[in-house]
C-alpha cells in the first residue's frame, strides 16, 4: 500500500520540476549543482530533494542536507497575494553559492497557468479562467489591505486604543525639548554653584 507521505513528496516532486521547466534557466542553473541536497522543511512534512544532472530536483534520503529552506508564517501568508516576493521570508541556512542559486531560480519560477489550463478546457477558456483567478487574488489583497487599514484606522480614532503618528510626534519633540531645557538649567546651576565657591 502507497502511504500518503510518498504521494504528497511525488506530488510536491512533480509539482516543482513542473513549475522549473517551465522557467527558462531555471535548471541551467541548478545543474551546477548536481549531487547536491535541498531540504525543504515545511513544520509538518520534510522533502529531501537532491539536485539531478538535468538540473531537476529528485526525491532522495538525505542525512544532512546541503542547504534548507523553511516557510515561516509571514510567508504563507503572503505567497497567493506577492507570488515570488513572499520568498524572501523564508528561512534558509546551509551552503551559500547554493543557496543564492536557489534564491535566483525561486525568484524567476513562474506558473505559465494558462498552459497547464488549455489543454483540459481551451486556449480561451484556460485564458478566461487564469484573468478571473488574477483579479480575484488582486481584489482579495486590496480587500485584505483595506480591513488592515480600516482596522487601524478605527483602533486610532474611534477606540482611541492606539495614537495617532501627529500625536506621537509631537509627544516625542516635546520630549526632546524638555530634555534639552533641562540640560541647560543643568549648565546654568553648575555655572551658578562654581561663581559662589
Amino acid at each position: 500500500m502507497i502511504s500518503l507521505g510518498l504521494i504528497t513528496a511525488a506530488l510536491f516532486e512533480r509539482s516543482l520540476n513542473h513549475l522549473l521547466l517551465q522557467s527558462p534557466g531555471a535548471t541551467e542553473a541548478l545543474r551546477r549543482h548536481a549531487g547536491r541536497s535541498v531540504r525543504f522543511d515545511l513544520t509538518l512534512a520534510q522533502y529531501d530533494c537532491r539536485i539531478a544532472d538535468d538540473g531537476c530536483f529528485s526525491e532522495a534520503a538525505v542525512g544532512t542536507p546541503d542547504a534548507v529552506i523553511r516557510p515561516t508564517p509571514a510567508l504563507v501568508a503572503r505567497l497567493p497575494f506577492f507570488g515570488r516576493e513572499a520568498w524572501r521570508f523564508a528561512e534558509y541556512s546551509g551552503d551559500p553559492a547554493l543557496l543564492a542559486t536557489l534564491d535566483r531560480v525561486f525568484k524567476q519560477l513562474n506558473w505559465d497557468v494558462e498552459a497547464d489550463l488549455a489543454p483540459l478546457v481551451g486556449d480561451i477558456a484556460a485564458h478566461r479562467l487564469h484573468a478571473f483567478g488574477r483579479d480575484a487574488l488582486a481584489d482579495l489583497a486590496h480587500t485584505f489591505s483595506a480591513l488592515g487599514h480600516n482596522a487601524s484606522e478605527y483602533m486610532v480614532e474611534e477606540a482611541e486604543l492606539m495614537a495617532r503618528g501627529v500625536d506621537v510626534a509631537r509627544f516625542n519633540h516635546g520630549v526632546d525639548q524638555l530634555a534639552d531645557d533641562a540640560a541647560r538649567l543643568d549648565a546654568r546651576l553648575r555655572l551658578l554653584e562654581a561663581g559662589h565657591a
